[in-house]
């Protein structure tokens, strides 16, 4: 006889055993473990006043959880990294209401990963129990942003409609070592990149990989005004508290620093995090302007640490086309989306086709101009 399902919404994820939850997320994925999403709650990062109302719904078979999708309720689309403010727009032009709205993601983290935690197959489970929390929340919608391309069909044949995007990551295609990598750049390419890095050698600085472990309580305050430096320069204030810099990050798991000195003095850094064979960089800053130092501490010093430790894959993050001379390639990244409102999501489903098309030629272009000599290997996920 088969266990009966039950599906539950839980206000944070801690109502889970941190273990329980675990279990139930992919190995490479540090973002949607527990001690990651408990930190930005208890931080106050996320929240009903951050606009992060937590809402996560678990399916759950004889007491255990079987399955899971983080979801927040949102009063805005900040933090999100798949812009949807122009649907807003339009859906205050036509007199309906946008917000609230459910989004399925990792609060400002643009990772490219599954979303579905656990049994894919109670996935149909999962979208009937965020539908619930729709109609009882008023919410006009729900997205899952950054999901795999296998989710994104399953979602698809449940009424969502795909979105695509890309973002250029660096995959190892067997090069051995950071000189195998930079020998594979076409010649311009190569000398480019070994001038930045001899840049920031001729200034003086140092730029050293640390595991999160290692820092001291004055690295991580640095590291949090590097964050706040950056903010202010896009006239932004920032998700993350200070709080969460100096309270809960240096107790996180899987976080990896990098950190410019001169003359043993923190000038810039940059927080990323890394589990499995993937790394992922999210944060950098600095106090001074330094020639190639952004490029050496965001992505060659991240690459050659990669392939020190067996690192298969670096995603350095949203957009940036300037990293694709330094040898990241661009890669699909799908989100799904249903709107209960059928003249909104019917709207949307046409400009998301348009839009799909414009990526794929943008990607082709991309790949037509990499920064490899006789081409790359790389043949990832819907490429």
């Amino acid at each position: 006889m088969t266990e009966r399902l039950t599906v539950r919404v839980i206000d944070r994820v801690t109502r889970v055993q941190a273990a329980e939850w675990d279990a139930l997320v992919p190995a490479a994925d540090p973002f949607l473990r527990s001690a990651f999403l408990a930190s930005v709650e208890r931080s106050g990062a996320v929240g009903t006043a951050a606009g992060w109302a937590p809402g996560h719904v678990v399916v759950e078979r004889a007491g255990k959880v079987v399955a899971a999708l983080p979801t927040f309720l949102r009063t805005d689309s900040w933090g999100e990294y798949i812009f949807d403010h122009g649907w807003a727009n339009a859906a205050h032009r036509a007199g309906i209401r946008y917000y609230p709205k459910l989004t399925s993601a990792v609060p400002f983290t643009p990772a490219a990963a599954g979303r579905v935690l656990g049994d894919p197959d109670h996935l149909p489970a999962l979208v009937a129990g965020v539908e619930q929390v729709r109609l009882q929340a008023g919410a006009s919608s729900h997205h899952v942003l950054f999901c795999s391309q296998a989710e994104a069909t399953a979602l698809a044949a449940l009424g969502y409609t795909t979105r695509l995007g890309f973002q250029f990551h660096w995959e190892d295609e067997g090069f051995g070592d950071f000189d195998g990598f930079v020998g594979r750049l076409t010649s311009r390419r190569r000398k480019e990149l070994l001038r930045e890095r001899r840049q920031v050698r001729e200034a003086g600085v140092e730029v050293r990989v640390h595991r999160g472990e290692d820092l001291s309580t004055g690295d991580w305050a640095a590291m949090h005004r590097f964050y706040r430096s950056t903010q202010h320069q896009h006239g932004q204030e920032g998700y993350l508290p200070e709080r969460w810099w100096t309270e809960e990050l240096p107790a996180l798991p899987d976080t990896l620093v990098v950190l410019a000195r001169r003359g043993g003095v923190p000038i810039a850094g940059a927080l990323n995090f890394t589990r499995g064979t993937s790394l992922y960089g999210r944060y950098w800053g600095a106090d001074e302007e330094v020639r190639g130092l952004h490029f050496e501490v965001c992505y060659h010093a991240l690459v050659e640490w990669a392939l020190q430790n067996g690192v298969k894959r670096v995603e350095a993050g949203a957009q940036g086309e300037h990293k694709l001379q330094r040898g990241f390639l661009p890669r699909l990244t799908y989100s799904a989306h249903r709107i209960a409102d059928p003249r909104l999501h019917g709207a949307v489903t046409e400009f998301c086709g348009r839009e799909a098309e414009a990526v794929r030629a943008t990607v082709a272009e991309y790949m037509e101009h990499g920064p490899f000599s006789g081409g790359s290997a790389m043949r990832g996920e819907g490429a």
